[in-house]
């Protein structure tokens, strides 16, 4: 009976033995597994990572070029302004020139009849 039981004990003992190495392998294929699974995150992360990357850039592009576009429009505000005051002084260029205009205008009238006048008279001259 002692045999028997030794034999068991034995049997029992060499199953165990069989049972350690194929739970030692299916922690090693787990931990395999998930360090798999770690890895893929990580690269999935990592893309994530430089697509936030990329779209920064493009925004700091953006960015620039926006800065661009207002310094363009902002000279371009100067250029009308300029534009502007260039349309004020010819306004009071004209504005000076148009009493001058009519006092030349009086004047032109004022020697017209004086010719009226003169050659109305020229029938008078001639006479004894």
């Amino acid at each position: 009976m002692n045999g028997l039981n030794n034999s068991i004990n034995g049997l029992k003992n060499v199953i165990y033995g069989i049972k350690i190495p194929i739970n030692a392998m299916n922690n090693a294929i787990v931990k395999a597994i998930n360090s798999i699974f770690k890895a893929t995150y990580g690269v999935k992360n990592s893309i994530y990572g430089l697509e936030n990357s990329i779209n920064v850039l493009n925004n700091v592009i953006y960015g620039i070029f926006n800065s661009i576009y207002g310094i363009v429009n902002y000279i371009n505000g100067i250029r009308n302004a300029i534009s502007g005051l260039n349309n004020d002084v010819n306004g009071l260029n004209n504005g000076i020139n148009g009493p001058q205009n009519a006092i030349n205008e009086i004047n032109g009238i004022r020697n017209a009849m004086n010719i009226y006048i003169s050659f109305k008279n020229i029938p008078y001259m001639f006479l004894p």
